[in-house]
């Protein structure tokens, strides 16, 4: 069994070198800052024929840039053209308008697929154009075409050479770690490989195995017994009016902002650690998107919280069941959303318990093209079961501050606190966070943080630096 696990964890690392695909987790400030400009997430319509709300596949919503509709994981052909054009320092889709004089001082317009001219590319101006723009597809990582149509799915013509809307796709995500404290941990934070099988229209199969990081080093991630594993696997229906959608099989409920930061008290303090197998259920979700509203709503089973789930069997799930709510809107230059997720299960499985949370996002650059800045918030209040049974509350808030200095260079601050127990005495914690992400080119992002930590004794604070290579295609 242990040389089959790692035999296993062997081919993902090496097939997800021969299918690199655009994929990531998800970062809420790009949704956040990103409604300033159309050509951010596509190339400019030529004319466009501005269709019904129904049939608008326009949003700043999760499901906009990711397969999973609730964030994180496989790109979608929007996510990959944002990450192509928008994101790095030097761009391998045109480039928005808006962005082509800021660059890196002494970088210049170095990327060679914006023309930098009137001449830039357009899409098709209507649906039914969009067929004469087949023979434009230069995509070496996503291959075929559904069966039937859909003018709900996206389609060719609108992410230049792109492939809007392929039948299979392979993804890879990886993190690589290096902290600095009182001693260097050089560590793999994450290791993912999905796919994505769209055989017809209104149709999808997507799974992501993964494998869990380790911050005692490379062999331990490969040794472990629930490494790799079924992250998401979920058979999703989807394309339908006001992107409408119902998928079910295993996932993270949709729930708050989905940070990249599985360490952060808003996801880890909930049950949402992303990096976590037992942070999975097994349900079913539905939700829609249109121009703006969003609504997700999910029923699960999950298992035990004190007991890893099987990493395969998505069915491996306890006496509990749970349900799920994130419901808001998102407008260009702001949005705000309130979620809740209950849960029940027996007092050994880890008790029942309700959070409800509240969270926004504020994008000043899109009312004023000098100031690129993101802000954005969550507040998070939570009830759950001592070991003794009795009940208890806890209150987690977070709160983040971006500014995009340059194409492919942004700089951040942000700050959680955490009462895990409200009625326990110096048991709070603040930590503070400054740094940022450079992203030289697309599939490459260098990330790199010092974290100081407040407890409330003394001699729990301490202060460390963390450096992040991410790797996705």
């Amino acid at each position: 069994m242990q040389l089959t696990r790692t035999f296993v964890a062997l081919t993902l690392a090496a097939l997800s070198g021969l299918f690199a695909a655009a994929t990531a987790f998800a970062l809420p400030q790009y949704a956040g800052r990103e409604g300033r400009a159309c050509d951010n997430c596509h190339v400019s319509p030529n004319h466009w024929e501005n269709p019904k709300t129904a049939d608008r596949k326009c949003s700043l919503s999760c499901q906009t840039c990711h397969v999973d509709p609730a964030g994180g994981g496989m790109r979608t052909v929007t996510g990959r053209f944002y990450g192509r054009a928008t994101l790095p320092m030097i761009a391998t889709s045109p480039r928005p308008t808006a962005d082509w004089d800021r660059n890196f001082p002494g970088l210049g317009r170095r990327d060679r697929a914006t023309s930098y001219n009137d001449k830039i590319p357009h899409g098709p101006s209507a649906f039914e154009a969009a067929r004469a723009y087949n023979d434009s597809i230069r995509d070496a990582w996503a291959w075929g075409t559904p069966a039937g149509e859909s003018r709900h799915a996206p389609f060719q013509g609108r992410y230049g050479d792109l492939r809007a809307d392929p039948v299979l796709r392979f993804g890879f995500d990886a993190r690589f770690a290096t902290l600095i404290s009182e001693g260097t941990l050089m560590f793999p934070m994450q290791f993912d490989v999905g796919t994505a099988f769209h055989p017809v229209h209104h149709m999808t199969l997507y799974a992501n195995v993964g494998a869990r990081g380790r911050v005692s080093g490379y062999s331990d991630a490969i040794d472990d017994s629930h490494t790799p594993y079924f992250r998401e696997v979920f058979l999703m229906t989807h394309e339908w009016p006001y992107q409408a959608y119902v998928k079910a099989g295993r996932f993270v409920p949709s729930y708050g902002l989905r940070l990249d930061d599985h360490t952060n008290r808003i996801r880890r303090d909930f049950e949402l650690d992303g990096a976590l197998v037992d942070a999975r259920v097994t349900g079913v979700e539905a939700g829609f998107a249109p121009n703006y509203p969003f609504v997700n709503a999910s029923y699960f089973k999950s298992s035990s919280k004190y007991e890893e789930p099987d990493p395969w069997d998505i069915f491996d799930v306890d006496e509990s069941w749970g349900m799920a709510l994130n419901a808001g809107y998102r407008e260009l230059g702001w949005s705000a959303g309130a979620s809740a997720i209950t849960r029940r299960r027996p007092l050994d499985e880890g008790g029942d318990s309700d959070t409800y949370g509240v969270y926004g996002v504020l994008n000043p650059w899109y009312y004023r093209r000098g100031l690129p800045i993101t802000l954005q918030c969550e507040v998070d209040y939570g009830s759950f079961q001592r070991a003794s049974g009795n009940d208890a509350n806890r209150l987690v808030t977070y709160a983040e501050l971006d500014w995009l200095l340059w194409n492919g260079f942004n700089l951040l601050a942000a700050f959680d606190f955490s009462d895990p127990d409200r009625e326990v005495a110096n048991d709070h914690s603040t930590r503070y966070q400054f740094g940022g992400q450079v992203t030289p080119y697309p599939g490459f992002t260098f990330d790199g943080r010092v974290r100081a930590l407040d407890v409330a004794t003394p001699e729990g604070d301490g202060v460390d630096l963390i450096l992040q290579l991410h790797v996705w295609f």
